[in-house]
């Protein structure tokens, strides 16, 4: 006779230690993200995709995803301080993305993206030298190169790696901190709840 499957209770905390793991395994997913979207990218530059609609959305997620792995709010966020150590010159391709998701993607101020309006000219050698119409000139910025997308996906495999070590050591560390919790009180809180907001929550700030 097999034995029944038994499903553990879980007990929700919200002490220092799991809200930062917490943040750290949100983390954990961004980057697993960003390197699958780069891996993605570098396919379709290399065999030279005309779907510029797809490498542009793909690109600026990568970014949006990469960024938000460093800002603190509802989260710790990295420190920059993670990149020390690292082969090449981390800190410096770091704000190259930084800059891309904050100067170009997120605020247009940098030299990325430019629209210009022209006044259309006759001929140089027409009878009559005159304006004749307008037109509206536009440079956009879509997607860095094969090897701006492999460094991306390459920084964020490093990341990745550091990032995990960090969340095991705060793993252990919310356990010893639960272990101090009385085990009544532990199974009152049980079990977690998590579900999927509906539109009207997309104003709220996440507790």
């Amino acid at each position: 006779m097999k034995d029944e499957w038994v499903e553990n209770p879980i007990a929700r905390v919200d002490f220092d230690e799991a809200k930062r793991l917490a943040d750290l395994g949100a983390i954990v997913q961004d980057l697993g993200s960003i390197m699958k979207i780069c891996s993605r990218l570098k396919k379709m530059l290399k065999e030279k995709s005309q779907d510029s609609l797809l490498i542009e959305s793909l690109w600026t997620t990568a970014l949006i995803k990469y960024a938000r792995c460093f800002k603190s709010g509802k989260r710790f966020g990295l420190d920059e301080s993670i990149l020390d150590g690292l082969k090449g010159e981390p800190h410096k391709v770091h704000k190259l993305y930084l800059d891309m998701r904050d100067k170009h993607i997120a605020h247009s101020v940098n030299p990325f993206e430019q629209m210009q309006v022209g006044l259309v000219l006759s001929p140089k050698d027409s009878n009559e030298k005159k304006v004749v119409g307008v037109a509206t000139l536009s440079m956009r910025h879509m997607v860095t190169d094969v090897e701006g997308v492999h460094q991306l996906g390459l920084l964020s495999k490093v990341l990745l790696e550091k990032v995990c070590d960090i969340a095991k050591q705060y793993e252990n560390k919310a356990l010893e901190r639960g272990k101090t919790i009385p085990i009544d009180d532990l199974y009152k809180r049980a079990r977690p709840c998590i579900t999927a907001p509906g539109p009207e929550e997309s104003d709220k700030p996440r507790v």
